[in-house]
């Protein structure tokens, strides 16, 4: 989870107190997570064995473009050729600009062949989720699918929420987000606010049942579970075909304000991203999915019965 990589915020005021703050700790262990460190190194270790045929390293952009030929041929993932790229680099920092024909592949392969995103949820899917988790009594679940579309949650983020992060009122509230994806670039803490009065009443609801466990995660299980759980709410409404995934419920809440007609820069701000390029090409291309989420009458049926079990202002922006 994020919160294995550890924040760290040094503040001492003196030489002394800032010397007893880093004691043990080591700049090179934050230049990248642990995680990305694991998958450079697997990617990296399977490109190896073709580097270490050569006898020098004049030749090493033409290596690694047949390699990648190669994977292309294989049908490899374009993720795990980023990876090894990016991982060669990062082992071998003395080797940066000496790839530009290998990157140069990379890029016309991201041209030619587009990535399988995740199609975003819609309003009505997710209020049909919520009033189904919240007849089977899974408050918690219900509160999650709530907080995660309404403030544009990454997957990692809303299974890494303890108790304590979230600061609630009857009117309003706060959910702050020790280790964010955009928060580790930055070297900030971020936050979201949370305005939707039923995801407040969920969160309040979760609250109360938790009361003794402020450092419990909302989720206290694997990420595994969670996905497991998503996917027999969505198995229930017949929804699977879709191909939906939990990164959808910020996807599809990030659309969703699109649709409402929500300032661009919003919604920027509220997903944080890091620039409004990447904001505009992630939201149009959710938009552009939700034509083809093809759902049978039948299964269109059950889902209005249960969306409307849940205000017609549930998840909507003020």
């Amino acid at each position: 989870m994020p919160r294995n990589r550890p924040r760290v915020v040094l503040a001492g005021k003196t030489q002394r107190e800032r010397r007893k703050q880093r004691a043990g700790i080591r700049l090179k262990d934050f230049t990248i997570s642990a995680r990305t460190r694991a998958r450079y190194e697997a990617a990296v270790s399977r490109i190896l064995p073709f580097l270490e045929a050569q006898e020098s390293l004049a030749d090493l952009d033409g290596v690694v473009c047949e390699w990648i030929e190669l994977q292309w041929c294989r049908g490899e993932s374009l993720g795990h050729i980023a990876d090894a790229l990016s991982g060669i680099h990062f082992f071998r920092p003395d080797l940066k600009g000496c790839l530009r024909q290998g990157w140069r592949m990379f890029k016309s392969w991201r041209q030619i062949e587009a990535p399988q995103r995740a199609p975003p949820l819609t309003w009505g899917i997710v209020t049909a989720l919520i009033a189904r988790a919240v007849e089977k009594a899974d408050v918690v679940f219900a509160a999650i699918i709530g907080l995660a579309f309404h403030c544009l949650l990454r997957t990692g983020e809303f299974l890494a929420l303890q108790y304590k992060d979230l600061e609630l009122s009857s009117t309003t509230g706060i959910c702050s987000l020790l280790s964010s994806k955009s928060g580790l670039r930055t070297g900030t803490e971020e936050a979201v606010a949370i305005r939707d009065p039923l995801v407040l009443n969920l969160l309040r609801t979760a609250q109360e049942l938790h009361q003794h466990c402020p450092g419990q995660r909302l989720w206290p299980h694997s990420a595994q579970s969670f996905r497991d759980r998503f996917r027999s709410y969505l198995s229930f409404f017949r929804l699977c075909h879709l191909g939906m995934k939990p990164y959808s419920l910020r996807r599809g809440g990030a659309t969703f304000l699109l649709q409402e007609r929500v300032p661009l820069d919003v919604i920027l701000l509220r997903g944080r991203w890091k620039s409004l390029a990447v904001a505009r090409i992630y939201l149009q291309d959710g938009l552009s999915q939700i034509p083809h989420l093809r759902i049978s009458k039948s299964d269109a049926a059950r889902l209005s019965v249960f969306s409307a079990q849940c205000p017609l202002t549930a998840l909507r922006p003020c």
